[in-house]
């Protein structure tokens, strides 16, 4: 194999990561290519389910991680190409999880073949897992059984934002009963679906989106289920709720909120997730400080959707990598192949710049 450390061998592994197919569940044989070109690098690769790890250690300082996932969503049926044919075309890298998250994943493994090259005096972990996509036994399970790691940055592509927190997430129903009748006689029954549509002009309450430190709360009515004949005054309505929180209307004042609203037409929320709170790491932290300096950007940002930084969250992390998050479950998906050469470079400079402000 020619030098690990290379830009070409840096995409030629991104090419292979590519061509094996790895959604959610099946992602063992793209989760041994990255071990393959770890261990061809030096490190000895640890193992825990469908994930993946190398450890790299010289003191007994501080250690930063390197998290991104190896898992993808399915193919739709509107590709116009071979998802997996990891072709380079004009600078971009084509295929499904190119861009989400298979770039980040391996500008992280080059990163950390690059600081050992050029003699990093500090410590690194980097980890490739699997079910980000659909939550299990990826980083929700391993975060806790890695090696020590005082800071992290997840890679997702973001275009190198610096996102240094993510809003938490809830998800439910708010099932409002009504009363059975003949549309033509409405008095004698109860409409649900009208007294559902009260409780979505009430749901979109004013003060929901104060802003905070970094975005807002958002609350969105995604589906509505009522009724059950066009002559039937509708006995039943269900609408379904996704709702993004914040430090300032975290999970607790959503679903209280959700819950009042609902009480008023005569309902009830059922909530099926609100695990992930809102998480976000102090700007002033050693981390964030360095990200941005290494970047240029003038200020950190967040993630918008939720990814495996919920499970970093007690020390120090940042959400940061190539590619751009419209490209992200998309048809005839794709990277650029500048975009993942910069991911190596960055990733390795943010170890440095952080290295120099806690060792």
């Amino acid at each position: 194999m020619h030098d690990v450390a290379s830009p070409s061998a840096l995409i030629e592994l991104l090419q292979r990561l590519v061509r094996s197919e790895s959604v959610s569940g099946n992602e063992a044989a793209a989760l041994q290519i990255w071990a393959d070109f770890a261990e061809s690098a030096g490190f000895a690769a640890q193992w825990h389910g469908r994930n993946v790890w190398i450890e790299r250690r010289v003191n007994d300082g501080p250690a930063l991680l390197f998290n991104s996932h190896l898992d993808t969503v399915k193919a739709s049926s509107t590709w116009t190409r071979d998802p997996w044919d990891g072709a380079l075309e004009e600078g971009r890298l084509h295929g499904l999880g190119a861009n989400d998250a298979k770039g980040c994943v391996a500008a992280q493994i080059a990163a950390a073949v690059r600081l050992v090259a050029t003699g990093f005096a500090g410590n690194v972990v980097v980890c490739a897992s699997c079910d980000e996509e659909t939550g299990g036994q990826g980083m929700e399970i391993v975060s806790k059984l890695l090696p020590r790691y005082d800071a992290a940055v997840i890679g997702e592509p973001n275009d190198f934002a610096v996102a240094r927190g993510q809003r938490g997430l809830v998800k439910g129903y708010v099932h409002v009963p009504g009363r059975r009748a003949h549309a033509s006689r409405p008095w004698q029954g109860h409409n649900a679906v009208h007294a559902a549509a009260r409780a979505v002009v009430a749901l979109e309450r004013d003060d929901l989106n104060v802003p905070g430190d970094l975005t807002r709360a958002t609350l969105q009515v995604t589906m509505i289920d009522g009724g059950l004949q066009s002559n039937v005054v509708p006995d039943h309505c269900k609408l379904t709720l996704d709702c993004r929180t914040t430090p300032e209307f975290d999970n607790a004042a959503m679903t209280d909120h959700i819950e009042a609203v609902a009480a008023t037409v005569g309902g009830r929320f059922e909530t099926y997730s609100d695990r992930f709170e809102p998480v976000h790491t102090p700007a002033d932290s050693a981390l964030v400080q360095a990200a941005l300096e290494v970047t240029g950007a003038a200020t950190p940002t967040v993630f918008p959707s939720v990814c495996d930084l919920f499970w970093v969250a007690h020390v120090p992390a940042v959400v940061m990598g190539p590619g751009r998050p419209e490209r992200s479950h998309q048809a005839d998906e794709f990277v650029l192949v500048d975009e993942v050469e910069r991911g190596a470079e960055l990733y390795a400079a943010i170890a440095r710049a952080w290295w120099a402000r806690v060792a």
